[in-house]
């Protein structure tokens, strides 16, 4: 593995959770992530970001998410900082994979999955941010 670690900084109303998305895809690969591990990455990124710009950065103009990737010799992790307002995504209500597509309310999904692939999970608020703290395990 070559790089180490990488920090992306995201500002005011983003166009798309794309902007975090290409910077996270290069460092992986350059990393020498497995194809597996940089799938987990992308799709946890896309989700929080995503997140961050439907609820924490819309109402914002000086909104700012601070993501923040280094690889270890046996874990990823990954520090997600915003502005937005206060949200723990860890207590979310879980959906419910096997409800039926009508019993099923709109929203949450994607939070499941972040909590499923994650290992580590630490959330807390710290001053004005949002601190949500992820690990995921590096195959050996």
């Amino acid at each position: 593995m070559s790089e180490t670690s990488t920090r992306i900084v995201l500002r005011g109303a983003c166009a798309g959770a794309g902007i975090a998305l290409e910077p996270l895809r290069r460092f992986s690969a350059q990393a020498g992530l497995p194809a597996g591990l940089q799938h987990d990455l992308l799709v946890i990124a896309d989700e929080i970001v995503s997140n961050w710009l439907k609820y924490g950065c819309a109402a914002a103009q000086t909104a700012e998410m601070d993501i923040q990737v280094s690889v270890e010799p046996s874990r990823l992790l990954l520090r997600f900082a915003d502005t937005g307002p206060a949200f723990n995504p860890l207590a979310a209500a879980p959906s419910d994979p096997d409800a039926s597509l009508e019993q099923r309310q709109a929203g949450g999904y994607g939070l499941h999955l972040v909590r499923a692939l994650a290992g580590f999970q630490r959330y807390a608020r710290v001053g004005d941010r949002n601190v949500l703290e992820l690990s995921l395990p590096v195959p050996g």
